[in-house]
């Protein structure tokens, strides 16, 4: 069975770009139907998290690893290249007034404690939310593997979901919904995980690949993904933008995968040039965005379209090199060269 598998390398890819076009988008001065489609570039958070369930399942099944080898190989490909970024982020921060800087708050990061305090939760890049979520993931995942070995694809999904659409209920109800470490903690998410655990068990054991189904389908399940999503978060208050999270996830996938189906070379050839470094682009891009910001309000100028496309290629230069240089910390600290940094598998 082939190793890599191209259509999830450009999910992969693709989320991670339009996440960083989101955060870009955020500092321009856009009318409000194209901000909102920007924001749309948000939701590649679920693709990302529902590729990773996938990714690290196929491996697991593929290579079984106990729970501590696994944490171990998680610790060398996520948690060292995340804290190498906080405190290069930190060590600018003394200097330059890019973020608010504290010994509890790096120490947050660190000592992953930050996942309990949500004034520190976005410190030295609000991106770095994610990582709470996704370690405690991690965590749970060889346990998601032995519950998965013990039941029905559909009760798997069944008590993920379930777990998901509780926690959303509970912290709006409870009034914490806008806390970051309430709408980030991993329950939120724990249904796409789940679900991306589903498809590789059923890709693995059927050859059922999900990126494969008619166009047709793929059109209607963008259209009413999409326009699920963009409904409840209109007109549901905030029951609505918390749990719009399966039309988001649905809509966007599926928008994903018809992209990638028009197999437009030049297209495809740079989402999967930027899946080989995405978890490296994920940890950097704010912390470039940051300094250009700063540079931009002292010169005085305003942040236009041509300066979010140079931000963009900065970005992405960023962290190309910066992938290289967290592989070469791999291998001094850890042995042998491995596969480029991912949060979504081997």
């Amino acid at each position: 069975m082939q190793k890599k598998i191209e259509a999830i390398d450009f999910l992969k890819g693709y989320s991670m770009l339009s996440i960083v076009i989101y955060h870009i988008g955020q500092e321009l001065n856009l009318p409000g139907a194209v901000a909102r489609m920007i924001n749309f570039g948000g939701t590649g958070v679920h693709t990302f998290i529902f590729v990773s369930g996938f990714g690290l399942y196929l491996s697991h099944l593929r290579r079984p690893l106990p729970f501590v080898a696994f944490l171990r190989k998680r610790f060398s490909k996520i948690y060292v290249p995340y804290v190498l970024t906080v405190i290069v982020s930190a060590a600018i921060a003394l200097f330059l007034p890019i973020y608010p800087s504290s010994a509890f708050a790096f120490f947050g990061h660190v000592l992953l404690y930050k996942m309990f305090f949500a004034d520190i939760m976005g410190s030295y890049g609000y991106q770095l939310w994610f990582m709470s979520t996704i370690i405690q993931l991690y965590f749970l995942f060889i346990p998601l593997t032995r519950l998965k070995e013990r039941m029905t694809d559909r009760a798997f999904l069944v008590i993920g979901l379930a777990v998901s659409i509780s926690w959303g209920v509970l912290i709006v109800a409870m009034g914490n919904a806008s806390l970051r470490n309430y709408n980030g903690a991993f329950f939120l998410y724990l249904w796409e995980f789940m679900l991306g655990m589903l498809l590789a068990g059923k890709f693995y054991r059927e050859g059922y690949a999900f990126w494969k189904m008619r166009v047709v389908w793929l059109v209607l399940l963008s259209i009413a993904g999409i326009g699920c999503y963009g409904l409840m978060a209109l007109e549901l208050g905030a029951y609505g933008r918390l749990l719009n999270d399966v039309p988001a996830l649905v809509g966007y996938t599926s928008l994903s995968i018809l992209l990638y189906r028009l197999k437009l070379s030049w297209i495809n050839r740079f989402v999967l040039f930027t899946s080989k470094f995405s978890f490296a682009l994920f940890l950097v891009h704010m912390l470039v965005l940051q300094l250009v910001i700063l540079l931009v309000s002292r010169l005085g100028v305003i942040f236009s379209w041509s300066i979010g496309l140079g931000t963009l290629a900065l970005c992405l230069g960023t962290g190309y090199w910066a992938d290289k240089f967290f592989n070469r910390v791999d291998r001094l600290l850890f042995g042998p060269a491995r596969q480029p940094a991912t949060a979504a598998g081997r």
